[in-house]
């Protein structure tokens, strides 16, 4: 036992992260998921009570304070009443819709071995530096950071290291090779380099042949048997994922191989998740094509119901702004009549702040769909540009916005786009983007009704990607689409 476990401060920091670790993996209580259900109902009511039972009821009757005619009520109501029934009818839809379960169309599996043909490298790219196959390993936790912390993963990790070392050390006093020798050197030497803790990984360790898997923060290094395509020499002197350095900087995109089934697995739910499923925290399961989960209807948005969700977001918005727009008019014309009564200009605040919000959300999600890409994949490639972004600002000045944007050009031109070429779902325009979500139906993108095109498991992949989830230069597309 190390000294730091005979300690009280030791006993104390290893009960946190026991509790840590129980309060990450414990998904939410069902009332704390549904309890904004309760509170959206309850403003839409109260929203609801005062433009009919107050508003379209003085008008009806001519009695109270907004005097307006007959008909200017009647069209006030039936317009109000209308998109209040699309509203409430596209919310239902998507509360009751489940968003698809993983292990509803999968069955519990032990985690795949891992297979050395096809390693994959690590998640994170460089943008800058040497090639792929010369990068220094990286060991991403410190001797600190281990002292604090008890996750299981990091003692794997190093479990593997010291393997690895040893069967090294073995290997070498067997065969006396320095080669074994000089790697050995530097790969123990570059356990001091440090990263962020997003790219907590280990990167090019050994697998140890004995081990049954590789844990999920390990990545193995290059094998070099020259059998495969990711590890060959194109003519040009480049290797995959390997983009020409011109100025000292070049494209990286990332290597990692995200198709194969060691990197689909999900320790928690024990499958091989289905492509584009990501694992909920707050629902304690797999989603299929997970976008995000949405504390106001109470679960995820998945491949099942986002349509019905887009629907309720589209009638959301025009309900949010017709109701803000006509109250306020009607406000400023019977001012002097209604200026003691508060509940009209509550509702006017509470329709202009839902308003905001979910014309900001509508137009989101148009967008994720028109380019065929969930909350989660956008930050992706979000996090490509930044990268690119800030290795242009190290490359450049910031007067040079004409060098960056040529090199930005060169780049495209090379690899494509990074948001549609470079969308491992794209496919190919946005028109097919929005109906494999919306349907081919026009009228089924208004109303909710219909299903999506797609079975929610089975996705077809990008042809400017190879089989294993990685993006290839434009030289290497099919001849079509270069």
């Amino acid at each position: 036992m190390a000294s730091r476990d005979r300690t009280c401060c030791g006993v104390i920091e290893d009960a946190r992260v026991e509790a840590r670790k129980r309060r990450v993996n414990r998904p939410q209580p069902w009332i704390v998921r549904k309890l904004a259900i309760g509170l959206f109902l309850a403003v839409a009511g109260y929203v609801s009570y005062v433009y009919i039972g107050r508003v379209c009821k003085s008008m009806l009757t001519r009695d109270g304070e907004v005097t307006a005619s007959l008909p200017v009520g009647v069209v006030f109501l039936v317009i109000y009443s209308t998109l209040l029934l699309l509203i409430l009818w596209s919310y239902a839809k998507v509360v009751f819709t489940s968003p698809g379960v993983a292990r509803d169309f999968t069955s519990r599996t032990q985690r795949p071995t891992y297979d050395l043909d096809r390693h994959p490298s690590s998640m994170t790219s460089e943008l800058r530096g040497v090639p792929y196959d010369q990068v220094s390993t990286v060991h991403t936790y410190t001797s600190d950071h281990a002292q604090h912390t008890q996750d299981s993963r990091t003692q794997s990790s190093f479990t593997l290291q010291r393997d690895f070392q040893a069967s090294l050390s073995s290997r070498r006093s067997e065969s006396g090779s320095s080669q074994a020798t000089a790697y050995s050197s530097h790969h123990i030497a570059s356990t001091n380099a440090v990263r962020s803790p997003e790219e907590a990984r280990v990167r090019d360790v050994l697998a140890n042949p004995e081990a049954p898997y590789v844990p999920d923060n390990i990545a193995l290094p290059p094998i070099n048997t020259g059998s495969t395509r990711s590890r060959s020499r194109e003519p040009n002197g480049l290797g995959p994922g390997q983009s020409r350095n011109i100025n000292g900087i070049s494209r990286r995109p990332p290597t990692t191989p995200i198709l194969l089934p060691e990197n689909r697995y999900c320790s928690r739910c024990k499958i091989v998740k289905p492509y584009r499923t990501h694992h909920c925290r707050a629902c304690g399961t797999c989603v299929l094509r997970y976008d995000h989960h949405c504390p106001w209807i109470g679960q995820c948005v998945g491949a099942f119901n986002q349509k019905f969700f887009i629907n309720f977001l589209l009638w959301g918005t025009v309900g949010c702004w017709w109701t803000f727009g006509s109250l306020l008019g009607l406000y400023r014309i019977y001012q002097a009549k209604v200026s003691s009564d508060l509940q009209i200009p509550i509702a006017i605040a509470l329709a202009g702040l839902f308003g905001f919000f979910v014309t900001g959300l509508f137009m989101t999600q148009v967008h994720l769909t028109l380019n065929n890409q969930t909350t989660v994949e956008s930050m992706y490639a979000k996090s490509m540009r930044e990268r690119e972004q800030a290795a242009l600002a190290h490359e450049f000045q910031w007067w040079q916005f004409g060098a960056k944007r040529r090199t930005r050009r060169r780049w495209d031109q090379e690899w494509g786009r990074i948001g549609k070429e470079g969308n491992i779902w794209w496919l190919g325009n946005h028109r097919a983007n929005w109906e494999a979500v919306m349907s081919k139906n026009v009228w089924w993108w208004f109303l909710p009704v219909g299903h999506c095109l797609d079975d929610g498991a089975n996705y077809p992949v990008n042809p400017r990607f190879d089989a294993q989830g990685r993006w290839s230069r434009r030289e290497e597309w099919p001849d079509e689409l270069r």
